[in-house]
């Protein structure tokens, strides 16, 4: 069998319906970042899907939602103090929470929805960085029909 969409067509559907189909076709579009400078881990940092992050935001509080959506709107790197926009204050609490409902959705125990650098770092002071890649930032913006 084979289908044949056009420009017009695709046009058609709906943001996450596209998105997911492109990650489907082209999914070397959607690994993680090249450029890292702040020399962070990759492995199993997971690339979620517009359909996915539909799905993940179907199982969260209103809290982690908030949260997210303060890495869709400063992103796809934020400095973990600017959570504070949505009342977060316990970093842990909330990774936690991301981190068990990213491993529902992808279906891997061993996944993770963000990466982090060295908060112990002296350049840090005990609050760093989360980064999420960038087809999971386009997933969250889309989510958050912020493009």
């Amino acid at each position: 069998m084979q289908i044949v969409l056009t420009e017009t067509d695709l046009s058609k559907l709906k943001p996450s319906t596209r998105a997911d189909l492109l990650a489907y076709l082209f999914p070397t579009l959607h690994e993680n970042p090249t450029d890292n400078p702040l020399d962070l881990e990759w492995d199993d940092v997971a690339s979620l899907t517009p359909g996915q992050v539909e799905e993940f935001m179907a199982g969260c509080s209103d809290e982690t939602k908030a949260g997210l959506r303060v890495i869709a709107e400063h992103g796809p790197t934020i400095h973990a103090s600017l959570l504070a926009e949505a009342g977060i204050e316990n970093y842990g609490h909330f990774q936690g929470r991301v981190t068990k409902r990213t491993r529902t959705v992808t279906g891997n125990k061993h996944a993770f929805l963000f990466t982090w650098d060295d908060w112990n770092s002296d350049d840090n002071g005990g609050v760093g960085h989360y980064v999420v890649t960038d087809a999971t930032y386009r997933s969250l913006r889309i989510f958050f029909q912020l493009d």
